[in-house]
């Protein structure tokens, strides 16, 4: 029988770099398929004592607890798009970010309903999301590190949460120091009333714990992230590393409106639960869908294109904010008869008998806003019992506001309000044209050159 060496040796060397000792081999037919076998196991064995893991990195965020929700959904955009950015650096190719919940916000009154520690999942399509860049739930999180740090899947007792550095950010004192706005970060003495909060999301955890908290005065854009946690983090990434920011409403766009912020912005596609409701009820009141009223909306965002020849419902929107804005910006924001006298002129311009109104209103001065416009249609969403209230949560309402607007013949706006910025951004996805929906209601009706929203027109390229 010919030997079967040289074919082991060959084998082996492909399999192998190291040398082969050719003495201890056999040639008997079982021992050189034994032979084989533990060449190969050993190969194996040599390359798993490779690093084969890559780092993962979470970076979880929070807000000013007195910010509102469309305020939260603009810091989102500044995080995501970072997030993009930064999982292109190496080393951080699988970083992901934590999505902070919704929790009883400011402007969320009802008070008969359960609104605390809500998911992402229940207001928009993560999913859609996830085709910007790599976003979690919070629990998804806690599901993760608690696997991560017990090695099984077994859910026993929850560990403590690891948070390795911890970010509270704050604004220098002088922004513009000789009239320059410069972007930069320093660290600076933390105080009790700066440390003595827990994350806020973090109290959906029994327990947690802080490495390193960092108090850090920052200016600048989303990118400047980048450097801080190069500064204070560790030298080489470690396998597992968690990074929060505090405040993350200080963090500034690095441009907004560009094409980046514009594909995070579209990426964030309402829940389908939420649309279903809002579209039910348009065709209802407006006989208003999709396909009458020719707006762009394929079913992945990515497949979206410059388009400005959406129709829109034969029905208009107003925005009007109240609440607060009455008192905080009284100069620029009409009384109700002016409001009133604002939609009927419009309306009477374009033919429309139809109007839909998104306010914070109060019933009696929807009443009121009702009796100014008797002649036509006044029209706004109310959950049609306590349960769906309950699904919706307030939330949700006014999101089912900003899908029913967005598809209105006409809109008009409040000045300076994020909602109705958030609407203006809608219709420009949906493919609008611009004199259609980039309209501001003025303090008095007679007024014709009062101060406007700024017209911030979508990017494609």
């Amino acid at each position: 029988m010919k030997s079967k060496w040289p074919l082991v040796a060959l084998v082996c060397l492909f399999l192998r770099t190291e040398a082969i000792d050719y003495r201890s081999w056999s040639c008997e037919p079982y021992e050189f398929f034994l032979d084989f076998y533990r060449c190969c196991s050993e190969s194996k064995l040599s390359e798993r004592s490779e690093p084969s893991w890559t780092p993962t990195t979470y970076v979880l965020y929070e807000v000013n607890p007195s910010e509102g929700f469309n305020l939260r959904r603009d810091v989102y955009i500044r995080m995501a798009v970072f997030m993009r950015g930064l999982r292109r650096m190496p080393g951080w190719e699988n970083t992901k970010l934590v999505l902070p919940p919704w929790s009883e916000l400011h402007h969320w009154r009802s008070n008969t309903i359960n609104q605390r520690n809500l998911t992402w999942g229940h207001f928009f399509d993560l999913e859609s999301m996830r085709k910007f860049t790599e976003v979690i739930e919070a629990e998804q999180f806690f599901r993760e590190f608690e696997r991560w740090s017990t090695g099984s899947g077994r859910h026993e007792a929850r560990k403590p949460v690891s948070i390795n550095e911890y970010y509270r950010l704050t604004h220098f004192d002088d922004m513009f120091e000789n009239g320059v706005f410069v972007d930069k970060f320093e660290q600076t003495p933390c105080t009790k009333a700066l440390t003595k909060d827990a994350p806020g999301f973090m109290r959906l955890h029994a327990t947690f714990e802080i490495d390193d908290f960092y108090c850090v005065r920052f200016q600048g854009a989303a990118t400047l992230l980048y450097s801080m946690f190069k500064k204070f983090g560790p030298e080489r990434q470690p396998e597992i590393r968690t990074i929060f920011v505090g405040n993350a409403e200080v963090v500034l766009h690095d441009h907004w409106g560009n094409v980046d912020y514009w594909e995070a912005r579209r990426s964030m596609r309402f829940s389908k639960t939420l649309v279903s409701i809002a579209d039910e009820f348009r065709l209802h009141n407006f006989n208003s869908s999709n396909e009458r009223d020719r707006v762009q909306r394929p079913t992945s965002w990515t497949d979206e294109r410059p388009y400005r020849k959406a129709k829109g419902g034969d029905f208009l929107c107003a925005h009007l904010r109240r609440a607060d804005f009455l008192y905080g910006r009284d100069k620029t924001t009409p009384t109700l008869h002016s409001a009133a006298a604002q939609i009927k002129k419009k309306l009477l311009e374009l033919g429309l008998r139809k109007v839909y109104i998104s306010s914070d209103c109060p019933g009696m001065e929807f009443n009121d806003l009702k009796n100014y416009l008797r002649r036509f249609k006044v029209v706004r969403f109310t959950p049609e019992s306590r349960a769906q209230m309950d699904q919706l949560k307030d939330g949700g309402v006014a999101i089912i506001d900003q899908i029913i607007c967005s598809q209105a013949r006409y809109f008009i706006g409040t000045y300076e309000s994020t909602f109705t910025y958030r609407i203006y951004e809608e219709r420009e996805i949906l493919g609008f044209p611009r004199d259609l929906t980039f309209n501001t209601f003025c303090k008095h009706e007679e007024a014709t050159n009062c101060e406007k929203n700024a017209v911030w027109p979508i990017q494609y390229e």
